[in-house]
């Protein structure tokens, strides 16, 4: 599997990175995790969607900086259809919930005509076109997100504090890639994990490689987060924008 980073920060984006955006392509189809500004990048570079005809979106959660680059997407080629866990993460239907982020005045009124499907994705096991993914509901954020797993390929865990159950859920997978908001050993706030507490994680699940993402725009130093990764976890790197990982 290769995952492409277009959008490796939180919150805001920068002049180095944008919010929460990742591709992974299969054949004629592919799949973004998150719709952050870094989807901006699929109409920018039109090249990454070079023969896809289909791509399918699967948010983690609906805070904008994961949710702000739908607006863009009606004016791609490829049908779109979006995934999201409305019921199981806000007891609202996933429709209703980007129904409340592309309709006027929000949007123009033809954004909406511009997918061609909203499903509502269960908690566990799925099948999304040729993609299989489990999911798994983190709670430790101000709102409740999802953990993504691709079999044995990759496991996304974003916008979480230290979660002892994605230990488990990240088992022997060959990717993590997990959120670290703060270079530090530990942290204290309740909806966000430092470096070094993603790296413990990833020791932790006997993963192969760890991959830092969600890193935060107020603080983006590199080696630090890596100096406190490291010691517990030697395989980790930052994610960037830009950088192409094959977890096969």
């Amino acid at each position: 599997m290769e995952v492409r980073l277009l959008g490796s920060g939180g919150f805001v984006p920068t002049d180095r990175r944008e919010t929460a955006c990742a591709l992974i392509r299969n054949g004629s189809e592919a799949l973004c995790i998150d719709a952050g500004s870094g989807a901006r990048r699929l109409l920018t570079e039109p090249g990454l969607l070079d023969g896809i005809e289909r791509l399918h979106v699967v948010l983690t959660h609906f805070h904008l900086d994961h949710t702000l680059g739908l607006f863009f997407l009606p004016a791609l080629e490829p049908a779109i259809e979006i995934w999201a866990a409305g019921h199981a993460l806000e007891q609202t239907a996933n429709t209703e919930l980007v129904d409340r982020l592309l309709t006027p005045p929000f949007a123009p009124r033809s954004f909406l005509s511009g997918f061609a499907a909203v499903h509502e994705l269960g908690v566990g096991a799925a099948r999304i076109g040729p993609f299989d993914l489990t999911t798994r509901v983190q709670r430790r954020h101000s709102n409740p997100t999802l953990a993504l797993r691709f079999s044995d390929d990759l496991v996304w865990c974003t916008d979480t504090a230290y979660d002892e159950g994605n230990a488990d859920f990240a088992r022997g997978a060959r990717l993590l890639c997990h959120e670290a908001f703060w270079p530090a050993e530990r942290t204290d706030d309740t909806g966000h994990t430092a470096s070094g507490e993603a790296a413990r994680l990833a020791a932790d699940a006997g993963v192969d490689r760890l991959l830092l993402i969600h890193v935060n725009p107020e603080r983006d130093d590199e080696d630090a987060l890596l100096g406190y990764a490291r010691p517990a976890f030697d395989a980790t790197e930052v994610a960037r924008d830009g950088l192409v990982v094959r977890s096969s």
